[in-house]
């Protein structure tokens, strides 16, 4: 005897046509390889009971709190479904017969469906994430985190934007401000005089995509005039009640991140009772209020903000579980590069976490990463079509 690892359609098919498996079984097996455990709330005891029962019927289970047993009208609870494509099959179809459980029988439903790879349009392009994207990282702020980042004149911004895009790099990305732990604020004027003397010459320099990191509407609006094609604010459109209605009405690319306080407050002591319950929650509402706002859903992306407002345990955690964000079908944008939890384990300062940082980054990619932020282009690049080769 031995255990087989199919984690992909093709790895089944190829065991099911080694053994002889009739082709038109194909669909039965891979089905029933792909399992869930997927998470309802909201539920009153008389519905998770209903799912439970139709769960057991089907051959999959659910998960429910002991209340429920004792059918408390006004209660709502949360529940875990325990089970894979075959037998989520069989529990949407007997749940049409229950017009009461439509809601929840939609939400599997949804779970059924073959979901192309997230697309995102930055000006008239359209990108389609079948493999991982590079994002490069230039400071021109002399207080970033990492000193191989920090560039402040035009000529050497230029020249490293240029060298990213010739390793391989999709898109740069450049701040004006830092936002490390415990970084103050820096005046709107001042961060627009730093992007004034830098982006004219960037945009000119290069032809892939530019983000501007920033959360200041008018540092936007300035970056957009420039040719900024996406913004990438650190808080999901949180600091700054203006930046929605900049981004819908030049019609440009945006990065919504999860942040818990603020850069000088984020690591004061941050704490979470459900951390990946929260960060769901979090995009949930803000590409619920960025569409609202009138951003259209394929110009978002979405970074989960690992150290921003982060334990170490908890960016270990997003790393591990990043895959459930893949339901929102946004690209996932992670900056992960040479961050102190990368560093921790081994007491090393930025400089030399570069061996961690693409660790990292494999893991990342096979948890569903799209875009990966980072400071060494011409590495990352190596690692994410080795990875792109191995997992897609």
């Amino acid at each position: 005897m031995r255990r087989l690892i199919l984690d992909k359609t093709e790895l089944v098919v190829e065991e099911l046509e080694r053994i002889g498996v009739d082709k038109n079984a194909y669909s039965l097996f891979v089905n029933k390889t792909k399992t869930f455990a997927v998470k309802f709330e909201g539920l009153s005891c008389a519905q998770a009971n209903i799912l439970k029962q139709t769960a057991l019927i089907c051959g999959a289970d659910v998960a429910i709190p002991k209340i429920a047993y004792r059918g408390s009208k006004k209660r709502r609870i949360a529940v875990i479904l325990f089970a894979n494509i075959r037998e989520i099959e069989k529990i949407e179809k007997r749940l049409i017969e229950q017009p009461w459980m439509d809601s929840l029988r939609k939400q599997l439903y949804s779970l059924l469906e073959t979901k192309p790879a997230p697309t995102l349009k930055i000006g008239r392009k359209q990108i389609a994430f079948n493999r991982t994207y590079i994002m490069g990282v230039i400071n021109i702020t002399p207080d970033s985190f990492y000193s191989g980042s920090r560039y402040t004149t035009r000529s050497m911004v230029e020249k490293v934007a240029t060298a990213m895009e010739q390793e391989g790099a999709d898109f740069i990305d450049i701040g004006a401000e830092s936002t490390r732990p415990g970084a103050e604020s820096l005046e709107t004027k001042e961060e627009i005089k730093r992007l004034k003397k830098i982006l004219p010459g960037v945009v000119r320099s290069i032809d892939i995509p530019l983000s501007v990191d920033t959360y200041k509407a008018d540092v936007a609006e300035f970056a957009i005039e420039c040719g900024a094609s996406i913004i990438n604010d650190i808080s999901g459109l949180s600091f700054d009640k203006r930046m929605p209605k900049i981004i819908a009405k030049n019609r440009i690319g945006v990065v919504l991140m999860h942040i818990k306080g603020t850069p000088k407050t984020m690591q004061v002591q941050p704490e979470y009772d459900d951390l990946m319950a929260e960060i769901h929650h979090h995009f949930k509402q803000k590409i619920d209020f960025a569409v609202e706002s009138g951003i259209k859903q394929n110009r978002i992306i979405i970074d989960p903000g690992l150290g921003f407002g982060k334990r170490l345990e908890d960016n270990y955690e997003i790393m591990r579980r990043l895959q459930e964000l893949t339901i929102f079908d946004r690209p996932i944008m992670v900056g992960h590069s040479r961050k102190s939890f990368i560093g921790k384990p081994f007491n090393l300062d930025p400089e030399e976490r570069l061996e961690g940082t693409l660790g990292v980054e494999a893991l990342l990619i096979k948890n569903g990463a799209s875009i990966l932020r980072v400071h060494d282009v011409h590495e990352a690049k190596k690692v994410a079509v080795l990875i792109d080769k191995i997992e897609r």
